[in-house]
């Protein structure tokens, strides 16, 4: 695996960058291009919204982002207040869980912020990202259920003609999927961040994610699963 990682950086750089996507593992780019227009999307874990001009390019006419911590959703607002293109973006300061109304500890991490998480950072996660630390700022948060927050919004999945849903919310992804139970079932595609090694105390992992996407009609189409990641993104495709 690592002499494919060798290989996929080596080629990387010997390309034009427009090209780089044909030689990643992941074949996630070249996915969305084909199966534009992916008309809305529903970003849990949004950080600062980092992926609007992408999945703007893919076809997005809607896009909702959820995001746990209240000062990141803050910059996340911000940010786009300040987009002109063409989808509307929606935001939600929430987390996002297998039920709402109960009490959770969010754990703030340093630096942008983009890896804390309502678990503590396992020695994995400490080696592999060294200049990343718990700051030692907790705060508790209520969960709320994602199927509340798309009524709130007043987002009928069913009227969409490609439905996205992406988790990036650093090892919680199981329970947010619990949570939509056969809701999930709505969406045509998944994009999900996953760990084969514990990045997280008690996080979510690959395999179970994996069988519960199976268990629900869909397929892992981004990777083959001896290329899949011992940290990073997949997605799934419904058949």
């Amino acid at each position: 695996m690592r002499f494919l990682k060798g290989v996929e950086r080596a080629a990387k750089k010997l390309v034009p960058k427009r090209w780089r996507k044909y030689f990643r593992a992941s074949k996630y780019e070249l996915l969305m291009e084909r199966r534009a227009p992916v008309d809305l999307i529903v970003h849990v874990g949004a950080h600062w919204g980092e992926d609007a001009a992408f999945y703007e390019r893919c076809g997005a006419e809607t896009v909702l982002w959820i995001e746990a911590d209240p000062d990141t959703h803050a910059e996340l607002v911000r940010r786009l207040a300040g987009r002109d293109g063409p989808a509307r973006h929606l935001t939600e300061c929430a987390l996002v869980s297998a039920s709402g109304g109960e009490r959770v500890s969010f754990f703030r991490f340093d630096g942008d912020g983009a890896s804390s998480s309502v678990h503590h950072a396992t020695e994995t996660f400490r080696d592999r990202f060294p200049h990343v630390r718990e700051s030692g700022e907790v705060l508790e948060l209520t969960s709320r259920s994602l199927p509340e927050i798309l009524a709130r919004h007043g987002i009928d999945l069913s009227r969409a003609r490609r439905p996205m849903l992406v988790l990036d919310v650093q090892g919680h992804e199981y329970p947010v999927l619990q949570g939509l139970g056969e809701g999930l079932k709505a969406f045509a595609q998944c994009k999900c961040e996953i760990s084969r090694v514990p990045m997280y105390e008690g996080a979510s992992r690959f395999e179970e994610i994996d069988a519960h996407m199976r268990a629900m009609g869909f397929r892992l189409a981004s990777h083959r699963y001896w290329q899949v990641p011992r940290h990073g993104d997949v997605l799934y495709l419904r058949e």
